[in-house]
């Protein structure tokens, strides 16, 4: 335990050892009041075994209280000194950033709540990773930047959960300009470039989840651009595919090979393993953590000294109350 203030713990105790000193002073000066009758043959008095026994009981209850002024003392002046506890706490955060690429086309309606829910699964996986949500489909839009406030990202991911249940247009806008839907590419690639700091080495992955099922004009980016714009800005892709691409061989191997050429994984949405795949290929990722300075908290702690302080209160309060109790007994 720390105290806040210890100089003015010396000087209370100090006043306090004062106090005691200038008591003792005075009582030994103490000659009894100048009114007092002098009796003589006292010493008879006082060899009596009833007078030693009072006297004796006297001097323990005067004992008792002093120790429990004390003790009250001690237990004020701590809790006037504010005592702390200080704790250090060493920081460290993942060098590793992941951006949710969800296709929010029509198509992909029925499939997105379980693709949130795949989503949440490999936020509980991950830890201090920076995270982003981005939905696209003829356009990007960012739900949310790159973060690490994990409470902010359950609860974002559960907001976009129910809005797809309920198939909220308005949650999507920006996402439809009227021309195309669904363009994976083009969408994959300005996931790709929600990145900060490019300039510093940090793991990067993106997980896409879409049925790669595009509608409406030319993307434009190739399949092969997309791998290749990965691999140069050192983003891994990592895909997970709508259970229509069991059906559909041709747009399922286009989209598997794209994201395993970049030393990602793809996997069906639902299948074993495939939440557990992912987040294992991002801890993959670089691996060093960054650290940061550590954190001090400095709270007050007066627990202790406010039950000193009640011990020597209950002590003094006993005493009296054995005082009181012995002078009624007295009088009958």
């Amino acid at each position: 335990m720390d105290l806040r203030w210890p100089w003015l713990a010396g000087l209370l105790a100090a006043v306090v050892v004062a106090a005691l000193v200038a008591s003792s002073w005075w009582r030994g000066r103490d000659r009894g009041p100048r009114d007092a009758v002098l009796v003589a043959h006292s010493e008879r008095v006082r060899g009596l075994a009833r007078f030693r026994a009072l006297a004796r009981e006297q001097s323990r209850l005067a004992t008792w209280q002093t120790v429990a002024v004390l003790v009250a003392a001690a237990g004020a002046i701590l809790v006037a000194a504010r005592p702390q506890a200080i704790t250090v706490t060493e920081n460290s955060l993942a060098n590793r950033d992941v951006v949710l690429c969800l296709d929010a086309s029509t198509s992909m309606f029925d499939e997105d709540v379980q693709v949130l829910d795949a989503f949440d699964q490999i936020v509980d996986g991950l830890r201090g990773e920076r995270v982003s949500l981005v939905l696209w489909s003829d356009a990007a839009v960012t739900v949310f930047p790159l973060t690490d406030d994990y409470a902010f990202i359950k609860r974002q991911l559960h907001e976009a959960s129910d809005a797809f249940a309920e198939q909220d247009i308005d949650y999507l806008a920006g996402t439809f300009l009227g021309r195309r839907a669904s363009i994976i590419t083009d969408g994959i690639v300005s996931c790709t470039q929600r990145f900060d700091h490019p300039e510093q080495q940090r793991g990067r992955a993106v997980i896409v989840a879409s049925d790669n099922d595009p509608q409406g004009g030319p993307p434009l980016f190739s399949w092969s651009e997309v791998s290749t714009y990965a691999i140069d800005h050192r983003v891994r892709l990592y895909g997970i595919g709508s259970q229509d691409l069991a059906t559909e061989p041709g747009a399922r191997e286009q989209f598997s090979h794209a994201m395993t050429s970049t030393g990602g994984t793809f996997s069906l949405l639902g299948s074993s393993g495939s939440v557990e795949s992912i987040v294992s290929g991002i801890e993959q990722l670089e691996a060093a953590r960054v650290r940061q300075p550590p954190q001090i908290t400095v709270a007050d702690r007066p627990g202790a000294a406010i039950a000193v302080t009640a011990v020597g209160v209950a002590m003094l309060l006993a005493g009296w109350g054995f005082a009181f109790v012995r002078r009624l007994g007295g009088r009958r």
